[in-house]
Protein backbone atom coordinates (compact mmCIF):
# COMPACT_ATOMS: atom_id res chain seq x y z
CA UNK A 1 0.00 0.00 0.00
CA UNK A 2 2.79 2.44 0.96
CA UNK A 3 4.76 1.53 -2.17
CA UNK A 4 1.69 2.18 -4.34
CA UNK A 5 1.28 5.64 -2.76
CA UNK A 6 4.89 6.56 -3.50
CA UNK A 7 4.53 5.26 -7.06
CA UNK A 8 1.57 7.58 -7.61
CA UNK A 9 3.62 10.66 -6.72
CA UNK A 10 7.06 9.62 -7.95
CA UNK A 11 7.01 12.34 -10.65
CA UNK A 12 7.09 14.95 -7.86
CA UNK A 13 10.14 13.39 -6.25
CA UNK A 14 11.95 12.95 -9.56
CA UNK A 15 11.30 16.62 -10.38
CA UNK A 16 12.45 17.70 -6.90
CA UNK A 17 15.63 15.63 -7.26
CA UNK A 18 16.28 17.18 -10.68
CA UNK A 19 15.91 20.70 -9.23
CA UNK A 20 18.18 19.73 -6.33
CA UNK A 21 20.89 18.79 -8.82
CA UNK A 22 20.53 22.21 -10.49
CA UNK A 23 20.75 23.89 -7.06
CA UNK A 24 23.92 21.94 -6.21
CA UNK A 25 25.45 23.00 -9.55
CA UNK A 26 24.65 26.64 -8.79
CA UNK A 27 26.30 26.48 -5.36
CA UNK A 28 29.26 24.48 -6.71
CA UNK A 29 29.98 27.20 -9.29
CA UNK A 30 30.65 29.61 -6.39
CA UNK A 31 29.84 32.64 -8.48
CA UNK A 32 29.40 36.12 -7.04
CA UNK A 33 25.62 36.28 -6.91
CA UNK A 34 23.51 39.30 -7.67
CA UNK A 35 20.14 40.02 -6.12
CA UNK A 36 18.36 38.49 -9.14
CA UNK A 37 20.55 35.36 -9.01
CA UNK A 38 19.66 34.87 -5.36
CA UNK A 39 15.99 35.23 -6.29
CA UNK A 40 16.42 32.42 -8.80
CA UNK A 41 17.86 30.18 -6.08
CA UNK A 42 14.83 30.95 -3.91
CA UNK A 43 12.54 30.01 -6.82
CA UNK A 44 14.27 26.62 -7.07
CA UNK A 45 14.21 26.00 -3.31
CA UNK A 46 10.52 26.94 -3.01
CA UNK A 47 9.65 24.73 -5.99
CA UNK A 48 11.48 21.79 -4.38
CA UNK A 49 9.55 22.29 -1.12
CA UNK A 50 6.25 22.51 -3.03
CA UNK A 51 6.98 19.33 -4.98
CA UNK A 52 7.78 17.40 -1.80
CA UNK A 53 4.91 18.78 0.25
CA UNK A 54 2.38 18.27 -2.52
CA UNK A 55 3.64 14.70 -2.78
CA UNK A 56 3.01 14.21 0.92
CA UNK A 57 -0.55 15.53 0.56
CA UNK A 58 -1.25 12.70 -1.90
CA UNK A 59 0.57 10.23 0.36
CA UNK A 60 -1.42 11.03 3.52
CA UNK A 61 -4.79 11.52 1.82
CA UNK A 62 -7.52 9.07 2.97
CA UNK A 63 -5.28 7.28 5.52
CA UNK A 64 -7.52 6.60 8.51
CA UNK A 65 -5.62 8.07 11.47
CA UNK A 66 -5.63 11.34 13.41
CA UNK A 67 -1.94 11.87 12.70
CA UNK A 68 -2.49 11.41 8.95
CA UNK A 69 -5.40 13.90 9.06
CA UNK A 70 -3.20 16.59 10.63
CA UNK A 71 -0.37 15.85 8.19
CA UNK A 72 -2.76 16.02 5.25
CA UNK A 73 -4.18 19.35 6.38
CA UNK A 74 -0.77 20.84 7.28
CA UNK A 75 0.92 19.92 4.00
CA UNK A 76 -2.03 21.23 1.95
CA UNK A 77 -2.02 24.50 3.90
CA UNK A 78 1.71 24.96 3.29
CA UNK A 79 1.31 24.20 -0.44
CA UNK A 80 -1.42 26.82 -0.79
CA UNK A 81 0.66 29.32 1.18
CA UNK A 82 3.87 28.80 -0.79
CA UNK A 83 2.42 28.57 -4.30
CA UNK A 84 2.06 32.38 -4.74
CA UNK A 85 5.55 32.84 -3.29
CA UNK A 86 7.08 31.26 -6.40
CA UNK A 87 5.32 33.92 -8.47
CA UNK A 88 6.54 36.68 -6.16
CA UNK A 89 10.16 35.49 -6.36
CA UNK A 90 9.87 35.21 -10.15
CA UNK A 91 8.45 38.73 -10.42
CA UNK A 92 11.30 40.11 -8.30
CA UNK A 93 13.83 38.23 -10.40
CA UNK A 94 12.59 39.49 -13.78
CA UNK A 95 11.90 43.04 -12.56
CA UNK A 96 15.46 43.27 -11.25
CA UNK A 97 16.77 41.84 -14.53
CA UNK A 98 14.96 44.62 -16.41
CA UNK A 99 15.46 47.64 -14.14
CA UNK A 100 18.32 46.60 -11.81
CA UNK A 101 16.70 48.52 -8.93
CA UNK A 102 15.96 47.23 -5.44
CA UNK A 103 14.31 50.56 -4.69
CA UNK A 104 11.77 49.86 -7.41
CA UNK A 105 11.06 46.46 -5.86
CA UNK A 106 10.64 48.05 -2.47
CA UNK A 107 8.02 50.45 -3.86
CA UNK A 108 6.16 47.45 -5.23
CA UNK A 109 6.29 45.64 -1.87
CA UNK A 110 8.64 43.11 -3.47
CA UNK A 111 5.64 41.74 -5.40
CA UNK A 112 4.45 39.90 -2.30
CA UNK A 113 0.76 40.78 -2.79
CA UNK A 114 -0.24 37.28 -4.05
CA UNK A 115 1.57 35.70 -1.10
CA UNK A 116 -0.18 38.04 1.35
CA UNK A 117 -3.56 37.24 -0.21
CA UNK A 118 -2.74 33.54 0.07
CA UNK A 119 -1.74 34.01 3.71
CA UNK A 120 -5.08 35.66 4.53
CA UNK A 121 -7.01 32.94 2.69
CA UNK A 122 -5.05 30.20 4.47
CA UNK A 123 -5.80 31.74 7.87
CA UNK A 124 -9.50 32.07 7.03
CA UNK A 125 -9.47 28.47 5.79
CA UNK A 126 -8.63 27.33 9.32
CA UNK A 127 -12.12 28.42 10.40
CA UNK A 128 -14.13 28.41 7.17
CA UNK A 129 -13.11 25.97 4.40
CA UNK A 130 -12.86 28.28 1.39
CA UNK A 131 -9.72 26.87 -0.27
CA UNK A 132 -9.87 23.21 0.64
CA UNK A 133 -11.33 20.91 3.27
CA UNK A 134 -10.30 17.61 4.82
CA UNK A 135 -13.23 15.39 5.78
CA UNK A 136 -13.45 13.32 8.95
CA UNK A 137 -12.35 10.36 6.80
CA UNK A 138 -9.21 12.34 5.85
CA UNK A 139 -10.23 12.96 2.23
CA UNK A 140 -9.15 16.19 0.57
CA UNK A 141 -11.71 18.28 -1.33
CA UNK A 142 -11.45 21.52 -3.29
CA UNK A 143 -13.49 24.50 -2.18
CA UNK A 144 -14.83 27.48 -4.21
CA UNK A 145 -11.96 29.94 -3.64
CA UNK A 146 -9.24 27.51 -4.62
CA UNK A 147 -8.82 29.40 -7.90
CA UNK A 148 -8.16 32.75 -6.20
CA UNK A 149 -4.79 31.60 -4.92
CA UNK A 150 -3.66 30.45 -8.35
CA UNK A 151 -5.20 33.33 -10.29
CA UNK A 152 -3.43 36.01 -8.20
CA UNK A 153 -0.10 34.38 -9.02
CA UNK A 154 -0.89 34.16 -12.73
CA UNK A 155 -2.07 37.77 -12.85
CA UNK A 156 1.30 38.77 -11.42
CA UNK A 157 3.15 36.59 -13.94
CA UNK A 158 1.22 38.13 -16.84
CA UNK A 159 2.07 41.60 -15.51
CA UNK A 160 5.75 40.63 -15.55
CA UNK A 161 5.29 39.34 -19.09
CA UNK A 162 3.85 42.76 -19.97
CA UNK A 163 6.97 44.44 -18.53
CA UNK A 164 9.15 42.18 -20.67
CA UNK A 165 7.21 43.05 -23.84
CA UNK A 166 7.31 46.75 -22.89
CA UNK A 167 11.11 46.62 -22.56
CA UNK A 168 11.73 44.07 -25.30
CA UNK A 169 14.26 46.27 -27.15
CA UNK A 170 16.42 46.50 -24.05
CA UNK A 171 16.44 42.79 -23.27
CA UNK A 172 18.43 39.86 -24.52
CA UNK A 173 16.46 37.30 -26.53
CA UNK A 174 17.41 34.67 -23.94
CA UNK A 175 15.57 36.67 -21.25
CA UNK A 176 12.39 36.69 -23.34
CA UNK A 177 12.74 32.95 -24.03
CA UNK A 178 13.31 32.23 -20.33
CA UNK A 179 10.22 34.18 -19.30
CA UNK A 180 8.04 32.45 -21.91
CA UNK A 181 9.22 28.99 -20.88
CA UNK A 182 8.67 29.67 -17.20
CA UNK A 183 5.09 30.76 -17.90
CA UNK A 184 4.13 28.12 -20.48
CA UNK A 185 5.17 25.03 -18.52
CA UNK A 186 3.27 25.76 -15.26
CA UNK A 187 0.31 27.15 -17.22
CA UNK A 188 -0.07 23.82 -19.02
CA UNK A 189 0.59 21.82 -15.84
CA UNK A 190 -1.90 23.85 -13.82
CA UNK A 191 -4.58 23.53 -16.50
CA UNK A 192 -4.14 19.75 -16.66
CA UNK A 193 -4.26 19.44 -12.85
CA UNK A 194 -7.44 21.52 -12.62
CA UNK A 195 -9.13 19.51 -15.40
CA UNK A 196 -8.20 16.07 -14.07
CA UNK A 197 -8.81 15.93 -10.33
CA UNK A 198 -6.25 13.83 -8.49
CA UNK A 199 -3.50 14.31 -11.07
CA UNK A 200 -0.37 16.15 -9.86
CA UNK A 201 1.23 18.13 -12.69
CA UNK A 202 1.42 21.82 -11.69
CA UNK A 203 4.67 21.82 -9.71
CA UNK A 204 6.39 19.14 -11.81
CA UNK A 205 5.71 21.21 -14.94
CA UNK A 206 6.82 24.31 -13.04
CA UNK A 207 10.08 22.49 -12.30
CA UNK A 208 10.56 21.97 -16.05
CA UNK A 209 9.94 25.68 -16.57
CA UNK A 210 12.46 26.59 -13.87
CA UNK A 211 15.15 24.35 -15.39
CA UNK A 212 14.51 25.68 -18.90
CA UNK A 213 14.58 29.25 -17.60
CA UNK A 214 17.82 28.61 -15.72
CA UNK A 215 19.45 27.42 -18.95
CA UNK A 216 18.35 30.55 -20.82
CA UNK A 217 18.74 33.14 -18.06
CA UNK A 218 21.69 32.03 -15.94
CA UNK A 219 23.91 29.96 -18.23
CA UNK A 220 23.60 31.62 -21.66
CA UNK A 221 26.22 34.34 -21.86
CA UNK A 222 25.00 37.88 -22.23
CA UNK A 223 26.06 40.07 -25.12
CA UNK A 224 24.56 43.32 -23.84
CA UNK A 225 26.02 45.99 -21.62
CA UNK A 226 24.50 45.93 -18.14
CA UNK A 227 24.07 49.71 -17.86
CA UNK A 228 22.97 50.86 -21.31
CA UNK A 229 21.45 47.58 -22.58
CA UNK A 230 23.38 48.12 -25.81
CA UNK A 231 25.52 45.36 -27.27
CA UNK A 232 29.06 44.89 -25.96
CA UNK A 233 32.37 45.01 -27.80
CA UNK A 234 32.41 41.21 -27.88
CA UNK A 235 29.19 41.23 -29.90
CA UNK A 236 30.61 43.98 -32.16
CA UNK A 237 33.70 41.88 -32.94
CA UNK A 238 31.53 38.81 -33.65
CA UNK A 239 29.25 40.79 -35.98
CA UNK A 240 32.14 42.40 -37.87
CA UNK A 241 33.83 39.03 -38.33
CA UNK A 242 30.58 37.62 -39.71
CA UNK A 243 30.26 40.49 -42.20
CA UNK A 244 33.89 40.08 -43.26
CA UNK A 245 33.45 36.32 -43.73
CA UNK A 246 30.47 37.05 -46.00
CA UNK A 247 32.45 39.72 -47.94
CA UNK A 248 29.83 42.37 -47.25
CA UNK A 249 30.68 46.07 -47.40
CA UNK A 250 29.99 47.97 -44.20
CA UNK A 251 31.02 50.93 -42.07
CA UNK A 252 32.05 51.19 -38.45
CA UNK A 253 31.36 54.40 -36.55
CA UNK A 254 33.15 55.29 -33.31
CA UNK A 255 31.68 57.93 -30.98
CA UNK A 256 33.23 59.38 -27.84
CA UNK A 257 31.41 61.78 -25.49
CA UNK A 258 33.30 65.05 -25.06
CA UNK A 259 34.11 66.24 -21.52
CA UNK A 260 32.38 63.24 -19.95
CA UNK A 261 34.92 63.08 -17.10
CA UNK A 262 34.18 66.68 -16.18
CA UNK A 263 30.45 65.93 -16.15
CA UNK A 264 31.05 62.96 -13.84
CA UNK A 265 33.24 65.03 -11.53
CA UNK A 266 30.77 67.94 -11.43
CA UNK A 267 27.47 66.06 -11.09
CA UNK A 268 28.37 62.61 -9.81
CA UNK A 269 28.43 59.15 -11.30
CA UNK A 270 24.65 58.72 -11.10
CA UNK A 271 24.20 61.59 -13.58
CA UNK A 272 27.03 60.15 -15.67
CA UNK A 273 25.30 56.77 -15.78
CA UNK A 274 22.03 58.45 -16.75
CA UNK A 275 23.78 60.28 -19.60
CA UNK A 276 25.30 57.02 -20.88
CA UNK A 277 21.92 55.27 -20.79
CA UNK A 278 20.15 58.19 -22.45
CA UNK A 279 22.80 58.54 -25.14
CA UNK A 280 22.39 54.83 -25.85
CA UNK A 281 18.67 55.42 -26.38
CA UNK A 282 19.49 58.35 -28.68
CA UNK A 283 21.68 56.08 -30.82
CA UNK A 284 19.01 53.37 -30.91
CA UNK A 285 16.42 55.92 -32.02
CA UNK A 286 18.68 57.30 -34.74
CA UNK A 287 19.90 53.99 -36.14
CA UNK A 288 16.76 52.01 -35.32
CA UNK A 289 17.14 48.38 -36.44
CA UNK A 290 19.46 49.13 -39.35
CA UNK A 291 22.67 48.80 -37.39
CA UNK A 292 24.40 47.11 -34.48
CA UNK A 293 24.79 49.72 -31.72
CA UNK A 294 27.24 48.92 -28.93
CA UNK A 295 28.83 50.45 -25.88
CA UNK A 296 32.45 49.98 -26.83
CA UNK A 297 33.75 50.84 -23.39
CA UNK A 298 33.54 53.74 -20.92
CA UNK A 299 31.95 56.65 -22.76
CA UNK A 300 32.76 55.26 -26.21
CA UNK A 301 30.11 53.83 -28.51
CA UNK A 302 30.30 52.01 -31.83
CA UNK A 303 27.84 51.45 -34.63
CA UNK A 304 28.24 48.91 -37.41
CA UNK A 305 25.97 49.35 -40.44
CA UNK A 306 25.81 48.20 -44.03
CA UNK A 307 27.01 51.33 -45.81
CA UNK A 308 29.93 52.43 -47.97
CA UNK A 309 28.88 56.06 -48.36
CA UNK A 310 30.63 58.97 -46.61
CA UNK A 311 27.71 61.29 -47.14
CA UNK A 312 25.29 58.87 -45.48
CA UNK A 313 27.51 58.59 -42.42
CA UNK A 314 27.81 62.37 -42.13
CA UNK A 315 24.02 62.57 -42.34
CA UNK A 316 23.82 60.18 -39.40
CA UNK A 317 26.11 62.47 -37.41
CA UNK A 318 23.66 65.33 -37.97
CA UNK A 319 20.72 63.08 -37.06
CA UNK A 320 22.38 62.40 -33.70
CA UNK A 321 22.84 66.13 -33.06
CA UNK A 322 19.19 66.72 -33.95
CA UNK A 323 18.00 63.92 -31.67
CA UNK A 324 20.02 65.33 -28.76
CA UNK A 325 17.88 68.47 -28.96
CA UNK A 326 14.71 66.48 -28.34
CA UNK A 327 13.09 67.81 -25.12
CA UNK A 328 12.20 64.29 -23.95
CA UNK A 329 15.79 63.92 -22.71
CA UNK A 330 17.28 65.50 -19.59
CA UNK A 331 19.16 68.80 -19.58
CA UNK A 332 22.45 66.88 -19.46
CA UNK A 333 21.63 65.26 -22.80
CA UNK A 334 20.31 68.31 -24.62
CA UNK A 335 23.20 69.75 -26.58
CA UNK A 336 25.65 67.03 -25.47
CA UNK A 337 28.86 67.19 -27.49
CA UNK A 338 30.56 64.14 -28.99
CA UNK A 339 33.38 63.22 -31.34
CA UNK A 340 32.63 61.10 -34.40
CA UNK A 341 34.77 58.96 -36.66
CA UNK A 342 34.29 56.07 -39.04
CA UNK A 343 36.00 53.55 -41.24
CA UNK A 344 34.87 51.39 -44.15
CA UNK A 345 35.32 47.77 -45.06
CA UNK A 346 34.91 47.54 -48.82
CA UNK A 347 35.04 44.78 -51.39
CA UNK A 348 38.56 43.47 -51.74
CA UNK A 349 39.80 44.90 -48.40
CA UNK A 350 42.25 42.83 -46.38
CA UNK A 351 41.77 44.80 -43.15
CA UNK A 352 41.54 43.00 -39.85
CA UNK A 353 38.97 43.93 -37.22
CA UNK A 354 41.64 45.74 -35.20
CA UNK A 355 42.77 47.74 -38.23
CA UNK A 356 39.20 48.83 -38.95
CA UNK A 357 38.72 49.89 -35.34
CA UNK A 358 41.98 51.87 -35.40
CA UNK A 359 40.88 53.62 -38.61
CA UNK A 360 37.55 54.68 -37.11
CA UNK A 361 39.18 55.52 -33.78
CA UNK A 362 41.80 57.77 -35.42
CA UNK A 363 39.15 59.71 -37.32
CA UNK A 364 37.17 60.09 -34.12
CA UNK A 365 40.18 61.61 -32.34
CA UNK A 366 40.80 63.89 -35.32
CA UNK A 367 37.25 65.12 -34.83
CA UNK A 368 37.87 65.53 -31.11
CA UNK A 369 40.95 67.60 -31.85
CA UNK A 370 38.84 69.94 -33.97
CA UNK A 371 36.08 70.10 -31.36
CA UNK A 372 38.43 70.89 -28.50
CA UNK A 373 41.15 72.70 -30.47
CA UNK A 374 44.09 70.73 -29.12
CA UNK A 375 46.18 67.68 -29.91
CA UNK A 376 44.36 64.39 -30.31
CA UNK A 377 46.19 62.66 -27.46
CA UNK A 378 48.83 63.67 -24.96
CA UNK A 379 51.18 61.21 -26.67
CA UNK A 380 50.81 62.95 -30.06
CA UNK A 381 53.76 64.92 -31.36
Amino acid sequence: MILERFTAIDINFYAAFFLLIVLVIIYTKKDVYSFSSNMFKYIIITNIVLLLFEGFTFFYNDIQSEFAWYMNYSFNAIVFLLTPLVGSFWAMYIDHKIYNSKERLKRRLYYLQPFLIGLVLSIVNLFFPILFSISADNVYSREPLILVNILTMYILLFYIFYLVIKNVRLLESNVISGVLLFMIFPAVGGLVQMMFYGLSTLFSFMALGVVASYIFLETVGTSKDHLTKLFTRIKTDEYIKNLMDRNLEFAMIMIDLDDFKELNDSHGHSVGDEVLKSFGIVLMNVFSRNALVSRFGGDEFSIVLLSNNDEELLDYKQYIFDELKNPIYSKYINGLKFSYGYGFYRDGDTKTIDQLIVEADNKMYDDKAVNKNHKRRKSDR
